[in-house]
């Protein structure tokens, strides 16, 4: 029965909603609006601790 039923399809021309693209946007950008804010609101907490993490294992915080 399924050799039968896959035997007898045929090609199928898919076809993609201009609308497809704004929706898939609408739904991306205030993710990337988020992880950009968090990046730039964080950036010199996270650089400062690198900074401080960086020195003390290379022995030049105690100076």
């Amino acid at each position: 029965m399924a050799l039968l039923l896959c035997c007898g399809m045929s090609e199928a021309n898919a076809y993609i909603d201009p609308n497809a693209g704004g929706m898939l946007f609408q739904l991306l950008a205030p993710v990337f609006a988020a992880v950009v804010g968090a990046w730039l609101f964080l950036r010199r907490w996270i650089a400062d601790a690198c900074r401080r993490l960086w020195a003390r294992l290379t022995g030049r915080g105690e100076q």
